[in-house]
């Protein structure tokens, strides 16, 4: 690329690399958070409805992958987390729609049970659609392991020597 001079300062150093690697497995364990509390809110157990937001932007999953974690946008594995994540939120949407969509029925049919009949009904359904929701979380964490290896090859010192010597060669043809 005549009148260009590549250089090495794009490189980033292996302290940056333990950084990026140490906010992914923050962002990581805020993910299984969430999936925990998500599993309590079908376990019938008390928990903050705010700490599981139904958006995908708005966990604090989402908050590191669209916000600091789009350092790491060129990469594939980074890129193949994101409908798997979208995925995820849907399907917890559904259940969530499933526990506290308001409940239709007379107050007769409420006093001779079939209001929690009903009520059995949705739970069971939140419950199968919650396996579908481990499911998808799993395929989450095999996707941010992927990532944390491509970031550790990425910045191996190895690497950095052969992209040092591209770059030299690069600017010995400008």
């Amino acid at each position: 690329m005549p009148g260009y001079l590549f250089t090495t300062d794009f490189w980033r150093t292996p302290m940056e690399a333990h950084d990026l690697i140490e906010t992914l497995r923050a962002a990581k364990s805020a993910h299984i958070g969430w999936i925990r509390r998500a599993h309590s809110l079908i376990e019938g157990k008390q928990v903050d409805k705010e700490k599981i937001p139904i958006t995908p932007g708005n966990c604090a999953f989402g908050k590191w992958y669209y916000g600091d974690g789009r350092k790491l946008c060129d990469l594939k594995t980074y890129k193949e987390v994101e409908q798997p994540h979208i995925r995820l939120h849907a399907i917890y949407e559904d259940i969530f729609n499933l526990l506290f969509s308001e409940q239709k029925g007379s107050i007769l049919s409420r006093l001779i049970g079939r209001h929690d009949k009903e009520r059995q009904e949705r739970l069971a359904l939140a419950q199968k659609h919650f396996h579908e929701l481990q499911k998808m979380s799993d395929i989450i964490i095999l996707k941010l392991d992927a990532l944390e290896r491509d970031i550790r090859t990425l910045y191996s010192p190895d690497n950095r020597d052969r992209w040092n010597q591209v770059i030299n060669e690069l600017n010995r043809s400008v």
